[in-house]
């Protein structure tokens, strides 16, 4: 088993159950990757060719293959996060290289930690259960390879891989059952139950469904659903048929299966006094439920009249009326007549296959592989409900293509892993690990019909010499495997009565001293186990505090910072303000000299024009008629009319233009201000 995995699962439900999850769980997975880049710079790793590099050492530290496309996301969302303009602490390029500079992860060093020894513990305190239940080392491995059953179930379909994990696991299941009760024990379950979970993210790479999805429910689910079977059992079927309903899906069942469900309930109902011993052993039957409801067979009775009215009213569901189609292809199937053989029951395999046919009527008959593909799911929540392996149905399977049929807790799980509900996390933790328990115990069980012969037999021959107490408890001895010759016993009943009588007798002392014995150690177990726990939550306060402590102080130093920063700002612009103004300033003087110069040139044409025109006058005794014609007498000097036609030209061209040009003109004026040197204390 490899520990650092485990260790992870435990750290992943930690993230989940105290962040926001604001873009989805693969925010869960950013701290893993934050200290794998800080492990590297620790080493002096500071750049990478491939992210190849990050995912080697996320594996190293914790056990997990984080696929490249979903560690390149995680990885840019590091990037956005921990850069600045000024400090740029981790680059990842389009090419898949790396740079890393002064990066450190220290926030989650302390809680690995935690964790670590958390791990350690419910191993301890599973050998040491296993020990005082009398079981031999061989017999078991470790507590974590059952908790990692339920990511094999759920990587089946959203990985197409076909992997099993079919180990009898009866004793592992024993030991959460036995803590159930026991809060320090049992969250530190669910957090690796739903560490496993969420360890199946990455492998979910279509977390959105491309089609209308239909989802058809067995008679198992439907049981579930009206709260007649385990608490967490109900629990996990409304809750996927809320979810189902929030993602649009449509939810049917078959008229034959209201019908079997109808069957069933009224069976029970006539046989509703005379199981003892059946409704101790399975937590899953119909009686057990009946007998925590405190149910009556009229209660029984009355469920199966308004079984249509509840099933549409109260969840939605609409029934489809007619199956004659699909139970004709099924009648002459080869599902059909392996299911036979499987279930025991015709109508129960006729039922199973019609069902299986109308699921591949939705899926037009195509084998699917993508998960996110399939329309129609046939939804149950048996214990181990499969078709036989000679069926189409498991060839499918096992070439990489989905099933028809789906348990309800695998998609409830699916369902969560697409769009995760903080308020979902306790829920899919509790009732799943309870589900997963209760249908182990129920794997390893002997057949009903054996269970149900012995439960007569005690009622003939055993009532009156056997407490309530003692049947319990050789219920409990069958259930755990600790009685294996249920039909030797079951033949002792009937050659010596009193020899069956001691045989459970004796049976359930065993039983009661292995409880004495274990309530004894593992209690001192469980105190070691509560003073660890408090110390490590006293060693986390403190460091809370400390790192609380260093916060404020972090955020006092940021906020001088920024106000320091501010104040350098306005010191940066008053000197910008002022260097700008010297700057216009000296531009200023720069065009004044520019321009006088073309001003000169206008006064000296004007006094050129003008002073010939005033001594004409003057000549001509200021008679405006006498000084017109000695000017057009002069004109007509070839000599003076062409100096004259000159300095017009000039005059017009030149020094006017010259001037407009300076004011007017202001690519010419730009032009001009770029020439001019500016010092470089006055500089931008």
């Amino acid at each position: 088993m490899n520990t650092k995995r485990i260790v992870t699962y435990s750290l992943l439900a930690h993230i989940n159950n105290t962040g926001t999850l604001s873009k989805g769980l693969i925010e869960v997975f950013v701290p893993l990757a934050k200290r794998a880049l800080a492990e590297l710079n620790k080493k002096g790793i500071f750049k990478g060719k491939s992210i190849r590099e990050i995912q080697k050492k996320i594996a190293c530290l914790y056990g997990l293959e984080i696929p490249a496309p979903v560690l390149k996301n995680i990885l840019y969302k590091i990037s956005e996060e921990v850069n600045e303009e000024s400090n740029v602490k981790f680059t990842l390029y389009q090419d898949g290289a790396f740079a890393l500079q002064n990066y450190v992860f220290t926030e989650f060093d302390a809680i690995v930690a935690q964790k670590e020894k958390e791990v350690d513990d419910i191993e301890k305190l599973f050998r040491e259960f296993c020990k005082t239940s009398e079981i031999a080392k061989e017999d078991y491995s470790s507590i974590f390879s059952f908790l990692e059953k339920n990511k094999i179930q759920i990587s089946k379909y959203i990985s197409e891989t076909t992997n099993g994990n079919g180990k009898d696991y009866s004793i592992e299941a024993q030991f959460i059952e036995f803590f159930r009760n026991v809060p320090p024990v049992f969250e530190k379950l669910k957090d690796l139950y739903l560490g496993t979970i969420i360890s199946s993210y990455i492998e979910y790479s279509s977390p959105q469904m491309k089609t209308p999805v239909e989802l058809l429910f067995d008679t198992n689910f439907l049981v579930s659903l009206l709260d007649l079977n385990t608490e967490e059992s109900t629990n996990s079927c409304r809750t996927l048929v809320s979810l189902a309903k929030q993602h649009g899906y449509k939810l049917t069942v078959l008229k034959d299966t209201i019908d079997e469900t109808e069957r069933l309930l009224r069976r029970r109902s006539e046989h509703f006094n005379a199981h003892y011993l059946t409704k101790k052993i399975n937590p899953e039957d119909i009686y057990n439920a009946c007998d925590r409801r405190n149910l009556t067979k009229t209660d029984l009775e009355h469920i199966a009249d308004t079984l249509q009215e509840t099933l549409v009213k109260e969840y939605g569901i609409y029934i489809i009326p007619h199956t004659d189609k699909y139970r004709n292809k099924a009648k002459f199937s080869k599902e059909f007549a392996s299911l036979k053989e499987y279930r025991n029951n015709e109508a129960a395999a006729l039922h199973d296959a019609t069902a299986l046919y109308y699921v591949r009527d939705k899926r037009n008959d195509e084998k699917i592989k993508s998960f996110d593909r399939v329309p129609c799911w046939f939804v149950n929540n048996a214990v181990n409900y499969v078709f036989h392996d000679a069926s189409e149905s498991e060839r499918k399977y096992k070439n990489g293509h989905q099933p028809e049929i789906i348990k309800a807790d695998v998609l409830l799980n699916i369902l969560w892993l697409a769009n995760p509900n903080q308020q979902c996390n306790a829920n899919i933790a509790h009732t799943g690990l309870a589900c997963l328990v209760s249908s182990s115990l129920i794997e390893s069980m002997p057949k009903n019909s054996i269970i149900k012969e012995l439960d007569d037999n005690i009622n003939k021959y055993a009532n009156e010499d056997l407490t309530p107490e003692q049947v319990v408890r050789v219920a409990k001895r069958i259930a755990n495997k600790q009685v294996n010759d249920l039909d030797q016993l079951n033949s002792l009943a009937k050659d010596d009565k009193e020899a069956f009588v001691k045989r459970l007798q004796k049976e359930a002392e065993k039983q009661k001293q292995i409880e004495i014995k274990r309530n004894e150690q593992v209690n001192d177990i469980l105190n070691e186990f509560e003073k660890e726990t408090k110390r490590l939550s006293e060693q986390n306060n403190s460091a809370e505090v400390l790192n609380a402590e260093n916060e404020a102080l972090k955020t006092n130093v940021s906020d001088l910072s920024v106000k320091l920063k501010e104040l350098q700002n306005k010191e940066r612009i008053r000197e910008n303000e002022i260097r700008q103004k010297k700057r216009e300033e000296l531009i200023d003087n720069h065009l004044k000299k520019w321009r006088r110069k073309s001003w000169i040139e206008l006064v000296v044409c004007l006094i050129f024009l003008i002073a010939p025109l005033v001594v004409i006058l003057w000549l001509s005794q200021w008679d405006i008629e006498s000084a017109q014609l000695k000017f057009q007498e002069y004109q007509s000097n070839f000599i003076i009319g062409a100096g004259i036609t000159l300095l017009s030209i000039i005059f017009n061209a030149v020094v006017i233009r010259t001037l407009f040009n300076k004011y007017r003109n202001h690519s010419n004026i730009n032009a001009f201000k770029t020439t001019i040197p500016i010092p470089e204390e006055l500089k931008e």
